[in-house]
């Protein structure tokens, strides 16, 4: 399996602990918390890619965040994560395996974010 969908619920609280977590102040629209834009990263590590191993260690490679609204507290967003490739490459040190994912995020069934992240994969995929 290459897609997992998973439902997110962005609360005020969750919102003020990612962005004290990050040391970014909270901004608000009509005094509603708004999700820094780096929260969507997060989203998916709350459920499990059974595409990524435990065994594997990980280091973050990019990350590109696209929005068609901001992700303000009390939205309840359908999210779908999928890896898109994964490639081993030839690194100094042995191989790495680089996996880009694609995560979409919908409010009332429009997109209303996407990212793309490169993990990086430390060792021959498994």
């Amino acid at each position: 399996m290459n897609s997992i969908r998973f439902q997110i619920q962005l609360t005020p609280d969750s919102i003020v602990q990612y962005a004290s977590s990050i040391h970014s102040p909270v901004q608000r629209i009509g005094g509603v918390a708004v999700a820094p834009s780096t929260m969507p990263v997060t989203f998916w590590t709350m459920e499990d890619a059974p595409w990524l191993h435990e065994e594997t260690t990980m280091i973050h490679g990019t990350q590109k965040f696209y929005y068609h609204a901001p992700l303000m507290a009390g939205m309840d967003l359908n999210c779908e994560l999928s890896l898109l490739m994964a490639e081993p490459k030839n690194g100094r040190q042995g191989v790495l395996t680089l996996y880009t994912h694609s995560l979409i995020c919908y409010y009332q069934d429009n997109p209303i974010a996407e990212a793309e992240t490169i993990l990086i994969g430390i060792g021959e995929m498994k």
